[in-house]
């Protein structure tokens, strides 16, 4: 059976309902990484989960040899026509071992984990990212405040594009966020996804990197990188750095 991201995250859909993500809001978010977290033209860099590559070419555009890597080939496949000497795209599946192995960054943006089985199969994706590291490399992951977002769940919201109609519920289900969304056209039903996101805390995802070898270093709550508060804050994003060998 085709996992839920694999077929939600091909669709047109996908992307014009979440539209507001867009080259802007990756070019502000990315230009302050790379200033906050001294990141150095020349250095390399895996965008993984990339989609169709917005954070991937800002990455090479500030200098980093950058490569993109998504589940979807068609995403892939529109993302490689951004022509840019520093940035290439690959297919690939967090889930299995990488081809690269030398990246001082590893960037995993805009929620692009939680939607496994179970815990060993997180835990074998951040494995995967830290195995894509130089000793001392980065992994920067950018994740949910799942505490804020399931005391604020909204149960029902309907969002209207000049696509479609988006009629979204969310509910709480086993420590997992379900957002189920009927798309409608012209007033006809035309399809329904579900999407589901671990509710992943600060302490399980810590706990996911320390036992992938990797030491946490800091830990935000906002896209300019502020202190990360479990009540407040909207994001979670974890600065973690792969221990040398031994």
């Amino acid at each position: 059976m085709t996992p839920w991201y694999a077929s939600w995250f091909n669709t047109p859909y996908y992307y014009d309902l979440y539209s507001h993500r867009d080259h802007h809001e990756a070019r502000a978010l990315i230009l302050t990484l790379c200033k906050s977290l001294n990141v150095e033209p020349g250095q390399s860099a895996l965008d993984i989960a990339c989609g169709r590559g917005r954070h991937a070419l800002v990455l090479a555009e500030s200098g980093l040899h950058t490569v993109g890597i998504d589940l979807s080939a068609e995403n892939i496949a529109i993302a490689s026509k951004m022509g840019h000497d520093h940035l290439s795209f690959q297919v690939g599946n967090m889930l299995e071992p990488l081809e690269v192995h030398c990246a001082h960054w590893v960037f995993n943006l805009f929620t692009s984990f939680g939607y496994f089985e179970n815990d060993a199969m997180h835990q074998q994706a951040i494995e995967n990212m830290a195995n894509a590291l130089l000793p001392s490399g980065k992994l920067v992951l950018d994740y949910m405040n799942a505490q804020k977002i399931t005391a604020e769940l909204v149960p029902k919201d309907q969002i209207k594009t000049n696509l479609a109609t988006y009629e979204i519920s969310r509910r709480l289900e086993d420590q997992t966020i379900v957002k189920s969304i009927k798309v409608t056209e012209d007033g006809c039903s035309i399809f329904n996804y579900e999407e589901r996101v671990r509710a992943f805390s600060k302490a399980e995802l810590c706990e996911f990197m320390e036992r992938a070898g990797l030491n946490v270093k800091s830990v935000h709550g906002d896209y300019e990188l502020g202190t990360f508060d479990q009540e407040y804050s909207d994001r979670l994003i974890i600065i973690a750095e792969k221990l040398p060998h031994p």
